[in-house]
């Protein structure tokens, strides 16, 4: 619907959609005062796209994060990043070769304090342990017409033996519309909807 965002030739960021649950993650540091002195404690917050979630052995994005140490690891360095990913798995109806009662997290972008999202080729540098959604395309020139092909593809996730959700198409370096604001676009796959 938005396609006319991107320029033709344009060098864009193609990866993955995978169907599971939006969540974002992130780290607050923490200093008590005690009878000995400061101690710095580490604060997890663990979210939906719109709602943090009280700790609990029972939430979904609670568990993604407790069964990703890359993840929490990454947090505790980088307490000034949140990290948004798809939690996905024991989520929805697919599976991606995910074990019963299991659920993974797979990144799909950092932001800073302030609210300014990462460049994907920097985020990916500075977040290289974490466990990203699979790249489709990058630094790719943009072509509408091929993008219904890349979105009809098999997911890239190991394990899974499914199609794909779809894509997401984001320029090489985040900017903004004034009218849809950050300009990061999703195609659905065909598949997808009809499976």
């Amino acid at each position: 619907r938005y396609h006319g965002l991107f320029q033709p030739g344009e060098p864009v960021w193609i990866t993955e959609k995978i169907h599971g649950a939006n969540g974002r993650f992130g780290c607050v540091k923490k200093v008590h005062d005690t009878l000995h002195g400061e101690i710095e404690t580490d604060e997890f917050h663990c979210g939906s796209k719109t709602e943090w979630k009280r700790p609990s052995s029972t939430n979904l994005w609670w568990r993604a994060l407790e069964g990703c140490p890359e993840l929490k690891s990454f947090l505790q360095k980088n307490p000034s990043i949140t990290v948004y990913g798809e939690v996905y798995g024991q989520v929805q109806d697919l599976k991606y070769g995910v074990a019963p009662g299991e659920v993974r997290v797979a990144v799909f972008d950092l932001m800073k304090d302030g609210g300014t999202w990462m460049d994907p080729v920097e985020a990916r540098e500075l977040g290289w342990q974490l466990p990203w959604v699979p790249v489709v395309a990058k630094d790719w020139p943009f072509c509408y017409e091929l993008l219904d092909e890349l979105a009809e593809q098999d997911s890239r996730i190991p394990g899974a033996n499914h199609c794909a959700e779809g894509i997401v198409v984001r320029p090489m370096k985040e900017r903004s519309d004034m009218e849809v604001g950050r300009v990061c676009l999703k195609l659905v796959s065909s598949r997808y909807l009809s499976r």
